[in-house]
């Protein structure tokens, strides 16, 4: 009979504080995003808030993968086991079809020509990221890819200012950084171990990294580009 799956309780937390951090970034992004509306010209106003919206709705995701993940553990002497409660690795998935496209949408919103042939093309793949993505992981994929590419001018462009471009930037290679991980990851290219335990505990601190990394920092460079965007056109 195979022992039961267990965790240090040094382990155990360590997952609980990242999934959490996780969390309350997302969800403090979202409130950021919502209250810069009150300080940008009207143009700006309806991207800032429908990315809020999108990331609170990720945010309460976020929570429920914290939740279940303390759900699925209880203390046991020295040491966490499982109860055999599942893991919400449902709600990553619905987190990220929330936020990621809204925030590349959103990009390509406040930045490109609306009549422009790159921005309907933004505007496709987002939406098919949205509803396919949350059923085939490579569609999302597809669209994901498609719509940096749409949005690569933003980052490259030398004509925006430095700080706007430097933010694009960070907004991209956060969101391009956090999908490389987790798919990394899920076709174990990524050094998790050999045992059970550390591959559950690693795999997990690299998917709350990569939340951060496509949820939280996409929208906190968003936020300080359009700041900016904002600032240049008064």
């Amino acid at each position: 009979m195979e022992s039961l799956l267990t965790l240090s309780i040094g382990d155990y937390h360590a997952v609980d504080v990242a999934l959490r951090l996780a969390a309350v970034l997302v969800a403090a992004t979202a409130a950021l995003l919502a209250l810069s509306t009150a300080c940008v010209e009207r143009r700006l106003r309806f991207p800032l808030l429908l990315s809020a919206t999108a990331l609170a709705a990720a945010a309460w995701f976020e929570s429920g993968i914290a939740g279940a993940w303390r759900g699925a553990f209880e203390l046991a002497g020295s040491s966490y086991c499982v109860t055999g409660l599942p893991l919400a690795s449902e709600d990553r998935v619905l987190a990220w079809a929330f936020g990621i496209p809204v925030v590349l949408f959103c990009l390509g919103l406040a930045q490109l020509d609306h009549g422009s042939k790159q921005f309907r093309i933004l505007c496709w793949a987002t939406l098919g990221m949205a509803i396919f993505g949350l059923f085939l992981n490579l569609l999302f994929l597809i669209g994901f890819v498609v719509s940096v590419i749409q949005l690569r001018s933003l980052a490259l462009d030398s004509k925006r200012s430095p700080v706007l471009l430097t933010a694009n930037r960070f907004a991209l290679a956060g969101m391009v950084v956090g999908v490389l991980f987790t798919e990394l990851g899920a076709l174990h290219l990524l050094p998790l171990g050999k045992t059970a335990e550390s591959i559950l505990l690693r795999g997990e601190l690299i998917r709350s990294l990569s939340d951060i990394l496509a949820l939280a920092l996409p929208g906190v460079a968003m936020l300080t580009g359009l700041l900016n965007l904002d600032q240049k056109a008064s």
